[in-house]
């Protein structure tokens, strides 16, 4: 019994209790009514109308009580019938579903004996050890498997169709309507709850994701200042793989240029080596002296044999 059942059989024994000391109360107060005066009367009749009234509410809520329990009844009657109706269905969408496996795996039987018949047939070495078969429905075996937009778009409105409930409620009056808002709430109520477990489990799943995340990247962490490692894919430290700690191999060229350097190592270190100055260059021999004048201009003249001799040194002199 149910904690409504049991408020409702509370309320019904409290009424009757009720009902029975009124009447007794009644009796007393006729018997005691001769001999009373007008006023004693009058409180007498006033009580009467109140004990009226009382019992007419007693009645009203025994009533009341009557029909919340046919309610309850109809109400459970009718869950009971959508569950019932709810476990065939899917009974029989589960019975659908292994009917189909089955036929597919004796499909697939017959497709695999059908192929061992042709292997024992290429066996045979008085024919052609190859056959040329032409496959159905499409451009080789992807094209089978692959349906049409009006194939999903049916299956689509199926599958809504079997989850979507429709609302009939074309000629109810305010009872009935009543009845299918309290169903819907039930139904929303339940279904909320449902949502914020879900979500509950999924935000417990999310932190502890994270928290595998961080362990991972910690894991990859080399040292005490937490530097990380970086790896080409292209190339292999074979030092850094054998010694821990290492610090990351030194790139002679950017891997983002457009040409790279082509050069291996010894070639790279001996570029810049050797001696970096070189004996002067030969000097041009003159062709031409020059002398001053008494008035403070220099005067140009040719050397013999285009080269400064004694001769230019004696005009330099004088």
């Amino acid at each position: 019994m149910s904690s409504d059942e049991e408020h409702s059989d509370a309320e019904s024994d409290h009424a009757s209790e009720a009902a029975a000391a009124l009447a007794k109360r009644r009796a007393g107060a006729a018997a005691s009514s001769a001999g009373l005066d007008e006023a004693a009367r009058e409180l007498l009749e006033s009580n009467r109308q109140d004990r009226e009234k009382m019992e007419q509410d007693i009645k009203q809520l025994k009533e009341r009580n009557k029909k919340r329990k046919k309610q309850r009844e109809e109400y459970e009657k009718k869950m009971a019938d959508q569950k019932r109706e709810e476990e065939e269905r899917r009974k029989a969408e589960m019975d659908e579903k292994k009917k189909k496996k089955e036929e597919e795996d004796q499909k697939k039987q017959s497709e695999k004996a059908k192929k061992n018949a042709e292997l024992e047939k290429l066996k045979d070495t008085s024919r052609p050890n190859f056959v040329i078969t032409r496959k159905e429905g499409g451009d080789g075996e992807e094209g089978k498997g692959r349906k049409s937009r009006e194939q999903l778009d049916a299956e689509k409105k199926a599958i809504l169709g079997q989850r979507i409930v429709p609302l009939k409620i074309d000629g109810f009056d305010n009872t009935k309507l009543k009845g299918k808002a309290e169903e819907l709430h039930e139904i929303i109520y339940r279904l909320e709850g449902d949502k914020y477990d879900l979500e509950k489990r999924f935000k417990a799943q999310q932190a502890d994701m994270n928290e595998l995340s961080d362990r991972a990247r910690s894991a990859v962490k080399v040292g005490k200042s937490g530097l990380k490692r970086v790896k080409d894919a292209e190339t292999i430290d074979l030092t850094a793989a054998r010694f821990v700690g290492t610090p990351a191999k030194i790139e002679m060229f950017s891997k983002y240029e457009r040409q790279k350097d082509k050069r291996n190592y010894g070639e790279r270190k001996t570029y810049w080596s050797g001696p970096q100055f070189k004996l002067p260059a030969a000097k041009i021999p003159p062709t031409k002296g020059v002398k001053w004048g008494e008035n403070g201009l220099p005067q140009y003249f040719e050397l013999e044999g285009g080269a400064g001799g004694e001769h230019g040194h004696e005009a330099q002199e004088e």
